[in-house]
């Protein structure tokens, strides 16, 4: 997603894999965000790059999200592979009442403000991460255990207006 960081524009990640919010090392310099002075921890991180990365840096930042919402936070500083400048963890997300929409491919902020998540060229182009088609069939389906049926959907993007979603439950257990 986009956002600004220190009023710099730049490519964020929401990251719900990772328990820590990061910044590389290069772009808090290009910002010239000061170190925090003296908070006595270090932090070793698998994942993020080949191997284990290790830092005992932390800066300040401030992150506008949806330009309305201004948040600052400690940030680890390091140098890592994530393909963008600063990773959010879900020590920002959480208390900042963050939640991700992955169906319509947005991040919804706490003052229901919504803000559309970047997709990759590698996710458009995997049919795992590609576009959603909203439709399906307009009869009721009573389909058995362990059989299957087809239907056509829809290339246009539907109405939602018009269609209701429902569940209901049956007595049998579906596998």
């Amino acid at each position: 997603m986009r956002a600004l960081v220190d009023d710099k524009c730049t490519r964020i990640l929401l990251d719900s894999g990772a328990n820590v919010s990061v910044i590389t090392d290069t772009f808090a310099k290009k910002l010239r965000l000061r170190d925090v002075p003296d908070h006595g921890r270090r932090i070793d991180i698998q994942g993020i790059s080949k191997g284990k990365v290790s830092t005992t840096r932390r800066a300040q930042v401030k992150i506008t999200l949806g330009w309305e919402m201004v948040y600052e936070l400690e940030m680890w500083v390091m140098v890592h592979s994530a393909g963008v400048d600063v990773v959010l963890g879900t020590d920002f997300m959480i208390p900042a009442g963050i939640q991700l929409d992955l169906f319509h491919g947005a991040a919804q902020l706490p003052n229901e403000i919504r803000i559309p998540l970047v997709k990759t060229k590698n996710m458009l182009d995997s049919e795992e991460h590609g576009s959603h088609v909203n439709a399906g069939p307009s009869e009721q389906l009573d389909i058995p255990g362990h059989e299957w049926r087809e239907y056509r959907l829809s290339k246009r993007q539907v109405v939602l207006e018009r269609h209701i979603l429902w569940v209901r439950r049956t007595e049998k257990i579906i596998p």
